[in-house]
């Protein structure tokens, strides 16, 4: 099979030649149909502490058809499926918890960039019919965010800010939308995401810039109660207790990979609260797909491109410094 392997930070992703995976007990093989290109497989192959291992294949917001199924895996072949891309050992407190990322023998089920990968069983979930491997896709990223949306305490009158306007900004904005909050403004350095955020809720896009925060609070009839910082990038964790108001919530759902400074003396003054999520869980992914069964369309606007195996590596190099579609997709079924 065809895969796109990461050789090492400053290389672009190669595409090699190897052996089909075939599954163990409890896994199965799945015919890669589409998987998204996500901001952490940039940020995990750009020389990092946190760069995956170098002959690795990345990709791990997928979908596709189940090829060959293990013993005890509950799927069968024909099955079309999404996946956690994680896998716990099923039985430790941070498994019963639904936290599997946390779980002392998680491993990696990343490899969505090849033509054939391997799930889970257990964390793999049959996609209804009204659903297309591109829904299937974008269950992963819409997790992430649900699930730190999850950890807020949300008043139907919340004033809330979300700084970026990519994939985990728009998701957050999509959530808290669903929730039936208040007002929601996302902030962003530029207004090319402006389309997306108000399909997924927002009231308005401020971009950064002098009087950031007046500008925020006039549009949101005060200071947020809660900012969610969206992006990842050094800075804007500071940006987000600069913003919020008085006993505040921050969320730091970016996921910045550097060092990020900031002066904690601005967040005791506002006794504001920063919490921190990462990944899902079942639930989440449950949640999302359940929620896309039901016709919602909003999410759809997250969808750019859908590109080939071939055209990954170039396409992955120009995502590194240019702008981008919030997600871009790869079809390894594409000649």
């Amino acid at each position: 099979m065809r895969s796109a392997i990461f050789e090492g930070a400053g290389k672009p992703l190669a595409i090699e030649e190897r052996e089909i995976p075939r599954p163990a007990a409890g896994q199965a093989v799945i015919r890669v149909c589409r998987c998204g290109i996500c901001a952490s497989d940039l940020s995990m192959t750009g020389g990092s502490p946190f760069d995956m291992p170098a002959g690795t294949a990345p990709g791990h917001e997928y979908a596709g058809e189940v090829v060959e199924a293990g013993a005890e895996s509950g799927l069968k072949p024909g099955d079309r499926v999404t996946a956690l891309p994680i896998a716990g050992c099923g039985t430790c407190p941070a498994c019963r918890a639904d936290a599997p990322l946390q779980c002392a023998q998680m491993r990696s089920m990343a490899g969505g960039y090849s033509e054939y990968a391997l799930v889970d069983g257990r964390a793999s979930f049959r996609l209804p019919d009204a659903l297309s491997f591109t829904d299937g896709a974008l269950v992963e990223p819409l997790a992430s965010s649900l699930r730190g949306i999850r950890r807020l305490e949300i008043a139907p009158d919340s004033r809330i800010a979300v700084i970026g306007a990519g994939a985990i900004g728009a998701g957050a904005i999509y959530w808290l939308r669903q929730k039936g909050v208040g007002r929601i403004t996302a902030i962003a350095r530029t207004r090319r995401g402006a389309d997306l955020v108000d399909t997924m809720g927002a009231d308005g896009l401020v971009t950064t810039g002098e009087g950031l925060n007046e500008r925020v609070a006039e549009l949101l009839g005060g200071a947020p109660d809660i900012v969610v910082e969206g992006a990842g990038a050094p800075g804007l964790l500071q940006q987000a207790i600069e913003l919020v108001g008085w006993n505040g919530q921050i969320l730091s759902l970016g996921g910045c990979m550097k060092p990020d400074p900031i002066v904690p003396f601005f967040g005791m003054i506002k006794e504001a609260t920063i919490r921190f999520s990462v990944a899902y869980g079942r639930s989440e992914f449950r949640e999302v797909l359940d929620t896309l069964e039901a016709g919602h369309m909003e999410p759809h606007a997250m969808i750019g491109d859908t590109i080939s195996l071939t055209d990954l590596p170039a396409r992955f190099e120009a995502m590194r410094t240019g702008s981008h579609p919030a997600k871009v997709m790869v079809d390894p079924t594409l000649a």
